[in-house]
Formats: C-alpha cells, structure tokens, sequence
C-alpha cells in the first residue's frame, strides 16, 4: 500500500465512523421516546390478541437500539471502557443486539402466523393455538437466545492500526474460531433473518390472496329449530310483502357494510405486506454484504481498493439497516388503529346479527305457517287452556 492510497484509506475510515456515529445517535434519539409513547398508546387494547406481539416488537427495538445506543457513545467518551475491557463490551453487546434483531423477527412471524391461521382455521384455531400469548413470546425469547449463544464465545475485539499515528478497535470473531466462522455466519444469518422474513411474506401474501370470508354475513336458522325451541311466546305472522321488504334492505346494508370492512381488511394486510417487505429490503443488504464479507474477507482484503469498496458500500448498506427502526413505531401506530376499528366493528356487527336473527326467523315462521290466513295469531302456550 502506497503512501497516498493509506492516507486516502484513512481519510474515508475516519468519514465512515463519524458518519455512522451521528447517524446512530440521529436515529436512536428519535426512535427511542416515539416508541415509548406507543407503548403507552397500546396499553388501552390490552385484551387484544395482538397486544403481547405489539409489546414485543416494541421491547425488542428498544433493547437493540439502546444497546447501540450505548456502545457507540461509550467507545466515544471511553465511560464503559474504563470499568469493563473491550473484549466484554463486544461480547455482550453482540449477544444483546443479535438476540434482539432474532427475537423481533420471529415475534413478527408469530404474529402473522396466527392471523394466517384464524383465517383459515377460524374454528380450530381457538382450541389449538396456545392460551397464552406471552407463553409464545416466552418460547421465542429463549430460542433467539440459544441461536445467539455464539456470539459470547467467538466476538472479541481487535486491533486496528496504520502505522505510528493511527490505531483503533473493533468488535469481529475471533481469529482461533477462522475455520468455523462462515457456517456460523451464515447460519445465523438464515435462522435471525432470511427465513423469518420470507415466512412473513408468505403469510401476508396467502391471506391476502385467499378466499376464505372473514365473517358471515347471514344467521340462517331452520323452521325445525323455530318449532322445537326458538318460537317466540307471542309471535304474530304479519304481512309477507312487508317482512320480504324489510330483509332485503337488511340484506343491502349488510352486504355493504361486508363490502366496506372487506376492503379496510385488505388495505390492512397490504400495509402490513408492504411493510414487511420494506423490511425486508432495508435488511437484505447488511445481512448479505455481512456474510459476502465473511466468504471473501473483503475487510481485510490485500487490494486497498477493494477495501475502500467495502468501507463505503458497509456504511450504505448499515444506514438502510437504521432507516428501518424508524419505521416501527408507524406500523404499531397503524396495527393499534386497525384493532380500534376491529373493536368498534365488532360491537356493530353483533347488534346486526341479532337483527337478522329476529328478522329471519320472523321470515321462516311466515313460510311455515303459509297456509294461515294473514290475521290469524299463533296461539301463545301461556293462552291455551
């Protein structure tokens, strides 16, 4: 390495690490109190099936941008480094941060992964599913840290130094774990992100595309139950033509009122999809330049020009990896919109099927009784003697 090619190799490591440090503290400083408050937004829909998921995502984000948080500015004003050595901050922040990022993405897939399945198993789904939320979330927890438990045993911090008056530090694996340290990266990059992510997706997408009704929009009920149990004590057959009038304007606001929620539930799904897959996008180029890293030792690469390649294209690819935290507190903002519009529909349509029960076992009774004329009245048991 020429003399200019070190000064200029310098130069840009030196702009990269000021420019991913304010980028952190920019993004960490407004992510973190929004995602407090929706935290606190969150709390009135507490018996909503969602609201553990939410709670989670939330904790995740706040536990992994804390961590960051923390080890950048501590590595700047040297506060941690002078009670903990640096081999021990890079252990447990890569263990902090990897869990969390694990943890978040498969708390989304459980998430979706129960909404797939109360669409299409909305029967079976009640007895199946686990009773208790935070039991899932408990499970999720202990396996993202399981699958992180590498990271203790190989992160360490390394030297980094260009000749007498340049030197610093860096959190990588362990030099003695070389041989294995490509499979357990690309391990863990399948199991923290490629898969959960694709399963997001396909969830998203499946109910999106299926047909299965999310309601029923019709209560119909035979005339054999209307005889043995459901007749009413003073039940009156009054005028067909009026009846039949009065179903059918039910009828049109019911299938209007579908029509309505039907499309507020694909809007829905599709912000959820989009989300997901902006998700996806904004990760993507951090986990495969990572592993791309680890196969062809591009950090350390022998052509300073490859080196100053990877220095510019890492600090992209870790921007677009923060641009997504900012995006989390919106989508939580627009799931706590859909289960309040959930809750309030909810209360409306269960007023709407007792209406047309009533209406049409009113309509069932005038069918059976067809051959009596319009004035008789159906004797109440309580009149008989």
């Amino acid at each position: 390495m020429s003399s200019s090619e070190h000064e200029q190799f310098l130069r840009e490591w030196t702009f990269s690490s000021r420019l991913l440090f304010y980028s952190i503290i920019a993004v960490t400083s407004l992510t973190l109190p929004v995602l407090v408050l929706i935290m606190a937004l969150i709390r009135p829909h507490r018996n909503s099936q969602y609201f553990p998921y939410m709670c989670g995502i939330i904790g995740g984000n706040f536990v992994l941008l804390s961590t960051v948080f923390t080890l950048v500015v501590s590595e700047n004003v040297n506060v941690v480094y002078y009670y903990l050595p640096g081999f021990i901050i890079c252990k447990f922040s890569a263990f902090l941060v990897n869990s969390a990022s694990c943890f978040i993405h498969w708390t989304w897939v459980a998430m979706y992964s129960q909404r797939c399945i109360h669409v299409f198993f909305p029967l079976r789904s009640r007895r199946r599913l686990p009773r208790s939320t935070w039991n899932t979330l408990l499970i999720i927890l202990l396996f993202s840290c399981a699958c992180q438990i590498w990271a203790p045993i190989t992160i360490t911090e390394l030297n980094f130094s260009h000749g007498n008056n340049s030197q610093g530090t860096y959190c990588a694996e362990d030099p003695y774990f070389s041989s294995s340290s490509k499979i357990i990266v690309l391990v863990e990059s399948t199991i923290t992100f490629f898969i959960p992510f694709m399963l997001t997706v396909l969830a998203d997408i499946s109910v999106l595309v299926s047909k299965v009704p999310w309601q029923t929009p019709f209560k119909l009920i035979s005339a054999d139950d209307l005889r043995s149990n459901n007749r009413s004590d003073n039940m009156k057959i009054v005028s067909k033509l009026n009846l039949e009038v009065r179903v059918v304007q039910m009828v049109f606001k019911n299938f209007f009122q579908f029509q309505s929620a039907e499309k507020r539930r694909i809007n829905a799904i599709k912000r959820c999809l989009i989300s997901a897959t902006l998700t996806l996008v904004l990760n993507l180029p951090n986990y495969v330049l990572q592993v791309v890293d680890e196969f062809y030792s591009l950090r350390e690469h022998r052509e300073v020009s490859i080196r100053r390649i990877f220095l510019q294209a890492d600090a992209a690819v870790y921007i677009l990896y923060l641009l997504q935290f900012p995006l989390v507190p919106v989508n939580m903002y627009f799931l706590r919109q859909n289960i309040t519009r959930s809750s309030r529909k909810l209360r409306e349509k269960t007023t709407l099927q007792q209406e047309h029960s009533r209406s049409f076992q009113v309509l069932e009774m005038s069918n059976d009784q067809s051959r009596i004329p319009l004035s008789t009245t159906i004797p109440s048991p309580t009149s008989q003697t």
